[in-house]
């Protein structure tokens, strides 16, 4: 049969639009390190022959152990680019990897990850990066079981993930660092520049100096662009990364509940509310894990939690509750020598942040009577058995940003009353609560402290302070609420004062918290409306200081003004108690998050 001009045209249309999508594919699996062939996912059934070398602690890693680790509440996701949780973080950190990790021993000091070796050009704020070669990215198949073959980690996947992380239309946990708050227009809002050099080397170019432009440039955790770049099929999401087509791909992404890094250790599988389970990658770059495998079984409960482990069905357990932790230091197991009971410092504090919204807490005298109206030392003692220490500012204690000549408030009720007093704060109708007389209007001394109606400990605290309030005429209701709720409320700016807890990371930028600009924005840590202008300058003069001495100097004067405002009452930092198996062994606590270092663990 032969076939007319207009249908020769036709076909050959065909053929070359074939030839061009078979152009575009084979490019971008160039691009993308990306191919397809028949497999199966990683399982926890594969070879556990132990892999040659010794492990971080210089210890033969084990033929086959397990260790057991438990959490309380299952992550939203798996996705480091998105996550914000302790527990999936706790998860990611033994599979995903960041180009440099902080030295748990010498927390100032940054030590190679992913990337080998740095240089920074301090004039032009750029760093020149290099990464370790042969690293390769772990397992994983598609949702229909056709496993993706594994790629060499390259810049790459480095450029992806910052412009995951730079893209508007994805909740990014660290965008912050890079945003600049004072740009003029979208194309400028952000401080940073990604060029690739080759395969190993690229650029991260600020456009703008900030003091923690090293940490946020190097420890920034790797995701795999063959992965998160395609769908559930293996399709290309979108070729524009930036793009909210791209953006909507990625964060309902189908390896959301799953992970492909390049760690110690190899996703296996994730059960909400059971566990997650990892197995030990076989090809990893590093020393070796000890363990072959570790499960994190999920325990929401407090008290089962305990008795889990003293009855040896896990080997490491926080122990949130110090009631608990007191009961069974002197169980028969641990009087044994079988469990181990133990505290660690961990940096954070709890405080009571006040709306400085409300008429009755704009004054700063008011503030310092309250303060001096709650007996910290006896909270310490009574309900936390010593094991806090009182704080007096937003930094972490054991760190040099901590300003130690800051002394702290104590409980004084007569120079609180006094206080108030100055303030104009007097009961003149004699009913018990003490008025003030503002813009014309009569106004009751009254305050609604919300706290976290999951912890006994909590709701300790604000009783005690509700009894000592009352003794200086202040009207005080305590409420009880849902952590979602308390996080909706004060989103919304409709609460007097809230007892919290900021964990904090070793080196802190206040500017979200104490920054006047972020006082009525909605997604910032400035929910209480704090506003000083002489903090302003200290907070915008830090963070364009590279030089440690002055940035040490600038942390302290901030921390002393902080304290001089009491725009929190700075309650304590409160030490952490733990349990764990006796058959562990060199666990060893640090002053940094996590607090511990799973990779120098190794058992009996």
């Amino acid at each position: 049969m032969r076939r007319s001009k207009t249908g020769r045209l036709r076909a050959g249309a065909i053929v070359a639009g074939v030839v061009l999508v078979v152009a575009m594919w084979t490019a971008w699996r160039a691009a993308t390190g990306y191919t397809r062939t028949a497999g199966r996912r990683a399982t926890a059934e594969e070879s556990i022959e132990p892999p040659h070398g010794k492990t971080a602690a210089g210890v033969d890693p084990a033929v086959s152990d397990v260790l057991r680790v438990s959490y309380s509440d299952d992550p939203d996701t798996l996705n480091p680019i998105t996550a914000a949780d302790a527990t999936s973080s706790l998860f990611q950190s033994f599979v995903y990897e960041q180009l440099a990790d902080r030295d748990m021993a010498d927390p100032d000091k940054l030590v190679p990850r992913l990337a080998e070796r740095w240089e920074f050009d301090e004039k032009k704020l750029e760093y020149t990066i290099h990464l370790r070669r042969g690293v390769k990215w772990q397992p994983m198949s598609l949702p229909n079981g056709t496993e993706l073959e594994q790629p060499e980690l390259t810049t790459r996947d480095v450029k992806f993930t910052f412009d995951c992380m730079l893209n508007t239309h994805i909740p990014a946990a660290v965008r912050g660092d890079f945003e600049d708050p004072e740009a003029e227009d979208a194309a400028h809002r952000y401080k940073i520049q990604v060029e690739i050099d080759d395969e190993y080397t690229f650029r991260v170019r600020w456009t703008k100096p900030y003091f923690l432009s090293d940490e946020s440039t190097l420890m920034v955790t790797i995701i795999p662009r063959h992965v998160f770049s395609v769908d559930a099929y293996g399709d290309l999401i979108s070729l524009d990364f930036s793009s909210r087509e791209f953006a909507e791909g990625f964060n309902n992404h189908w390896a959301n509940t799953c992970m492909c890094g390049t760690g110690p250790l190899i996703f296996v599988d994730w059960r909400r509310n059971e566990r997650c389970s990892l197995r030990r990658n076989p090809d990893y770059w590093g020393p070796p894990f000890f363990f072959s495998r570790i499960v994190f079984g999920c325990e929401p409960n407090s008290y089962t939690l305990v008795q889990k482990l003293l009855h040896g069905e896990i080997d490491w357990a926080d122990i949130d509750q110090k009631d608990l932790y007191l009961q069974n230091l002197h169980h028969p197991a641990v009087q044994s020598g079988e469990v181990v009971l133990s505290t660690y410092e961990y940096p954070g504090y709890r405080y009571i942040g006040y709306n400085l919204r409300r008429p009755l807490l704009h004054d700063k005298r008011v503030r310092r009577a309250l303060t001096l109206a709650i007996p910290i030392d006896q909270i310490i003692h009574v309900v936390f058995d010593d094991l806090a220490t009182q704080v007096t500012g937003p930094f972490p204690l054991h760190s040099r940003a901590y300003n130690h000549d800051v002394k702290p408030l104590h409980y004084d009720l007569e120079q609180a009353q006094k206080l108030l007093e100055q303030a104009g704060w007097r009961d003149t109708n004699r009913n018990g609560l003490r008025d003030k007389l503002i813009d014309g209007k009569r106004v009751e001394a009254r305050i609604n402290l919300m706290f976290d109606a999951d912890s006994s400990q909590y709701r300790t605290v604000a009783q005690i302070i509700q009894v000592n309030w009352r003794k200086l005429g202040i009207g005080i209701e305590i409420t009880p609420a849902q952590q979602a709720l308390m996080t909706e409320r004060t989103r919304a700016k409709d609460f007097d004062a809230v007892l919290r807890a900021w964990a904090l990371s070793w080196r802190a930028d206040p500017y979200q918290t104490w920054y006047s600009g972020n006082a009525e924005l909605t997604d910032t840590s400035n929910i209480i409306g704090y506003r000083n202008a002489e903090v302003d300058k200290l907070v915008t003069k830090l963070r364009v200081t590279f030089d440690r001495p002055k940035q040490l100097e600038l942390y302290h004067r901030i921390h002393r003004l902080l304290y001089d405002d009491q725009p929190y009452t700075f309650l304590f930092s409160e030490k952490q108690t733990c349990g764990y198996s006796a058959r562990l062994r060199n666990v060893k606590f640090y002053a940094v998050r996590p607090c511990v270092d799973y990779r120098q663990w190794y058992a009996e």
